[in-house]
C-alpha cells in the first residue's frame, strides 16, 4: 500500500482499536456469551466488535473478521445500517493489512452504499477515498482519480479540512504516477496549504488552553489570598467576643443548675406520659395503615390479574390469527414454487434442498421447460432475496411472477439477458429512482440447451459449482445483485455476462445461495463458510440425487447442535445433464 494508504489505514485503526489489547480475550468472549444469553442483540453486537478490534490490534486478522461478520449479522437482525457501514469499512481495511485489495474493495464500496443510503456525507468521502487508495495500489490510477475526485468534491462541500488535506495528497500522487506533473504539483500545493492550517489550527488550541489554564491559576490565587485576608479579620473580632462570651456562660452555668433542679421530676414524668401515649398512637395508626394496604393492594391485584387475563386471551387470539396468515401465506408460496414430479420431468436426476428460516422464505426456486426457434432450452433458477420471514416472502413472490414474465412470455432464455430484465423490473416496481428503496436479490440461471449439450450460465453475486470426471469446477457470476444502486454505480456500469459451459460428458451442477455457508454453529460457533460448503458437495456429487439431499440436511442439522439458531434460508439445487 502506498503512503497515502497507510496513513489513512492507520487513522482508522487508531480511532476504532487503540486500548482494547489491555482487555483480556476471555473477558471479551464473556461478555459476548453473557449479552447473548438474555438475547440482547445490540449489546451483543457491540461486545463482538470489541472483541474484533481485541483480534485485529493483536494481528489475528481471521478471528477479527469473523467477529465483525457475527455482528454483522445480529445488525442486520435489528436494522442498525450505521454499525454495518463502520464495520464493513474495518473489514475492508484488514483485508488491505493483508494485501487482499480486491475483497477490501468490496467491503469498503458496501461502507459506501450504506453511507449514501444514510446520507452521511463526511463517510461517503471517507470510502471513496479508501476505494481510491486500493485502485491506486492495484495500478488502476484513471478508476482511482475518479473515485478521489468524487470525496475531493464532497470534502469541499461539507468544508472538511482533514478530508480535503488527504485527497489532495493522494490526487497528487495518482496524476504524478499519470504522468501529469502539473496537475500533481498543483495539488501538492494545496496539500501543502491545508497541513499548514491544520498545524497552525493545533499550535493556536494549544496556546489557547496553556493561557486559559494560567488565568484559572491566577484566579485560584487571588481568591486564596483574599479568603486569608478575611479569615485574620474575623479571628480578631472573634477573640475580643470570647472574653464577654466568657463571664456571661459563668453567670448563666449558675441559672441554669437551679433551674435543673426544680424542673428535673416534672420532665421525668412528663416524658414518661408521652412516651406512653406515642407508643399506643403508634402501634394503633401501624396497626389501621397495613389493613388499609392490604386492603388495596388485594384490590389492585385483582384488577391487574383480570386485565393480565385479559390481555393474554388478546394476545392469544391476535397471534392465532398471524400463525393463520402465515401459515396461509405459507401454502400460496408453496404452490407457486415448481412441484417435485414436474422438475424431475425437467431434469430427471436432480433434487431441492429448500429450507426456510421461518414459515416462508426469501429464497426461492423456479424450473421450466421452453421451446424457441425449434429448439428445447430447460430452465432452473436459484434466487437469495433481500431478507427473510415476511418480507423475504413478498420479494420471492414479486421474483417468482417476473421470472414467468420474462422467460414464458417474453421468450428470453440468454441467462444475462434474464438478470438484466429482472435487474430493470424490480427497480421499476419497487421505484427504486425515488423511494431510496434498496431490496433486491441474489440470483443465479443455468440454461441448458439438449442438442448441443450445453449449460449457458449467468450469475448476480452468486457462483456456479460444478464437477465433470471428478474434478470440481466454480464458475463465479458478476459482482453486482438485482435491483438496488449497486450495479448503476459508476465503479461497476457494466452488463450482466453469460457463460457457456461444454456438457459432453456428464456433468453434475450445482447452484444455491448464500445461507448454507452462513450458518453460524460447531465446536467454537464460527461460520460454516463457502470452503467447507464446497468440501461437502465434492464428497456427495457422486451419490444418488436423494441421498444428497439427505446428507445435507442431516449436516445443516449436526452443524447448529442445540445451541446455535437459523440465522437465514437455505436454498440448494443439484441436477445432472
Amino acid at each position: 500500500m502506498n503512503i497515502w494508504g497507510r496513513l489513512l489505514a492507520t487513522i482508522f485503526i487508531l480511532m476504532s482499536v487503540t486500548g482494547y489489547s489491555q482487555v483480556s480475550e476471555e473477558k471479551l468472549i464473556n461478555e459476548v456469551e453473557s449479552y447473548r444469553a438474555v438475547n440482547n442483540l445490540l449489546q451483543t453486537a457491540a461486545a463482538l466488535n470489541k472483541l474484533a478490534f481485541y483480534y485485529w490490534e493483536n494481528e489475528l486478522y481471521e478471528k477479527a473478521i469473523q467477529s465483525f461478520e457475527q455482528s454483522i449479522s445480529l445488525n442486520k437482525e435489528i436494522g442498525n445500517d450505521n454499525a454495518i457501514k463502520a464495520i464493513y469499512s474495518n473489514i475492508g481495511m484488514i483485508h488491505s493489512d493483508l494485501g487482499q485489495l480486491e475483497t477490501s474493495l468490496v467491503f469498503f464500496r458496501k461502507s459506501l452504499m450504506l453511507s449514501k443510503k444514510l446520507n452521511n456525507k463526511q463517510d461517503i468521502g471517507t470510502n471513496l477515498i479508501n476505494i481510491g487508495v486500493a485502485l491506486n495500489s492495484m495500478d488502476r490510477a484513471e478508476e482511482a482519480l475518479q473515485n478521489l475526485n468524487e470525496a475531493n468534491a464532497i470534502a469541499s462541500e461539507i468544508s472538511d479540512k482533514k478530508l480535503l488535506r488527504t485527497s489532495y495528497g493522494l490526487l497528487a500522487e495518482v496524476h504524478e504516477k499519470l504522468g501529469n506533473s502539473q496537475e500533481s504539483m498543483n495539488y501538492f500545493n494545496l496539500y501543502a496549504t491545508f497541513e499548514k492550517q491544520l498545524q497552525k489550527e493545533v499550535i493556536e488550541k494549544e496556546q489557547e488552553e496553556s493561557q486559559r489554564k494560567v488565568s484559572e491559576m491566577k484566579q485560584v490565587t487571588q481568591k486564596a489570598i483574599h479568603e486569608k485576608e478575611q479569615t485574620a479579620e474575623k479571628l480578631e473580632i472573634t477573640e475580643g467576643s470570647l472574653k464577654v462570651s466568657k463571664k456571661l456562660n459563668e453567670l448563666r452555668k449558675i441559672e441554669i443548675a437551679k433551674q435543673k433542679a426544680e424542673i428535673k421530676n416534672q420532665r421525668l414524668m412528663i416524658m414518661i406520659s408521652v412516651i406512653g401515649l406515642a407508643f399506643v398512637f403508634i402501634v394503633a395508626m401501624f396497626i389501621l395503615r397495613s389493613y388499609q394496604q392490604k386492603k388495596k393492594h388485594n384490590k389492585a391485584l385483582e384488577i391487574r390479574n383480570e386485565a393480565i387475563r385479559q390481555q393474554n386471551e388478546q394476545i392469544k387470539e391476535k397471534n392465532l390469527k398471524i400463525n393463520q396468515s402465515i401459515n396461509y401465506a405459507k401454502n400460496i408460496q408453496g404452490a407457486l414454487l415448481p412441484q417435485q414430479d414436474s422438475i424431475k420431468n425437467i431434469f430427471p436426476e436432480s433434487f431441492v434442498f429448500f429450507s426456510p428460516r421461518d414459515v416462508v422464505s426469501g429464497d426461492f426456486y423456479w424450473f421450466n421447460q421452453i421451446e424457441k426457434n425449434n429448439t428445447t432450452y430447460k430452465i432452473a433458477a436459484a434466487v437469495d432475496c433481500t431478507g427473510h420471514g415476511v418480507p423475504g416472502a413478498f420479494m420471492s413472490m414479486l421474483g417468482l411472477s417476473f421470472l414467468e414474465e420474462i422467460v414464458l412470455d417474453k421468450k428470453i432464455v440468454d441467462p444475462a439477458e434474464i438478470l438484466e430484465s429482472m435487474h430493470k423490473m424490480i427497480k421499476y416496481a419497487l421505484k427504486q429512482d425515488t423511494s431510496g428503496n434498496m431490496d433486491g436479490m441474489d440470483m443465479t440461471v443455468c440454461v441448458y440447451e439438449e442438442a448441443k449439450k450445453c449449460i449457458y450460465f449467468a450469475g448476480a453475486v452468486n457462483p456456479l459449482i460444478y464437477f465433470q470426471n471428478n474434478e470440481m469446477f466454480i464458475q463465479k457470476g458478476n459482482f453486482f445483485g438485482i435491483g438496488g444502486p449497486m450495479k448503476d454505480a459508476k465503479e461497476i456500469n457494466k452488463l450482466f455476462e453469460t457463460f457457456t459451459i461444454d456438457c459432453n460428458i456428464p456433468t453434475t451442477c450445482y447452484i444455491f445461495s448464500d445461507g448454507f455457508a452462513d450458518q453460524f454453529g460447531g465446536d467454537q460457533g464460527r461460520k460454516y463458510f463457502s470452503k467447507n460448503f464446497r468440501k461437502l458437495l465434492e464428497t456427495i456429487h457422486e451419490k444418488p440425487m436423494d441421498e444428497q439431499h439427505n446428507i445435507l440436511d442431516t449436516e445443516l442439522k449436526k452443524w447448529h447442535g442445540e445451541k446455535y439458531n437459523r440465522l437465514d434460508d437455505v436454498l440448494v439445487i443439484g441436477f445432472k445433464v
